[in-house]
């Protein structure tokens, strides 16, 4: 029994106590003393804390634009740098768990523009992700650019063009490519690292461009 039921409790019994005896002074000086003495201390009530503001989950765009990453034959590679020449390797060496991650195609300001929807940038650590498209039976606007300096040392298509890049966009990857988006064709998307050895390890995907591209805006997107 806690203190305060113990109190209530013991001024009951006095209560009766002197309705069965007859009140008297003895009585009431009884009672008097049992209120003050078990009279319990008054306690500071914590005040309800405030709630606490969610924010709202960002919807990132959905394009009908899309491949798989590292889906379908010759779609992943281990190659030796500088030489490129193929090498062996496991699925356990790829960037990211094959089936795991969708690349998505826009336009914005101009340009295509990849999202690697599905990826864990947290896991994945330095990454080197890469576009092209084909288009007229030629290779054009390939580029890679790093998630972390280092990340595409060595690499012939590293770009230095500051517009084309990796953005990181609410926990999700997304790059700017150096395609203009009035080309048609097929595009390109591509996540490659590279290993303790200095060799590159990636995989990619394609997908073939349609008519009225979903167009965003990149920097209000991301911001």
């Amino acid at each position: 029994m806690n203190r305060s039921k113990f109190f209530l409790v013991l001024l009951v019994a006095a209560l009766v106590l002197t309705a069965c005896t007859g009140s008297s002074e003895k009585d009431v000086e009884i009672v008097q003393e049992i209120v003050a003495t078990e009279k319990p201390a008054d306690t500071d009530v914590p005040p309800t804390p405030e709630p606490t503001p969610t924010e709202e989950p960002v919807m990132l765009p959905v394009s009908m634009v899309s491949a798989t990453l590292g889906e379908g034959d010759f779609n992943t590679y281990k190659l030796s740098l500088p030489g490129m020449a193929p090498l062996e390797f496991e699925e356990s060496e790829l960037p990211a768990p094959l089936g795991s991650v969708t690349v998505q195609w826009f336009t914005s300001d101009g340009y295509y523009v990849a999202a690697y929807y599905g990826l864990d940038l947290e896991a994945s650590g330095p990454l080197c992700p890469g576009n092209s498209i084909l288009s007229g039976g030629n290779w054009q606007h390939i580029s890679n650019a790093p998630t972390e300096e280092g990340a595409c040392e060595g690499f012939p298509t590293l770009t230095d063009d500051p517009a084309v890049g990796p953005i990181d966009c609410h926990g999700t990857l997304f790059y700017r490519t150096a395609i203009p988006s009035d080309l048609q064709g097929t595009l390109f998307g591509t996540l490659e690292i590279l290993d303790a050895d200095g060799n590159l390890v990636g995989m990619t995907s394609q997908a073939e461009i349609i008519p009225d591209m979903l167009e965003i805006d990149l920097a209000a997107t991301c911001q």
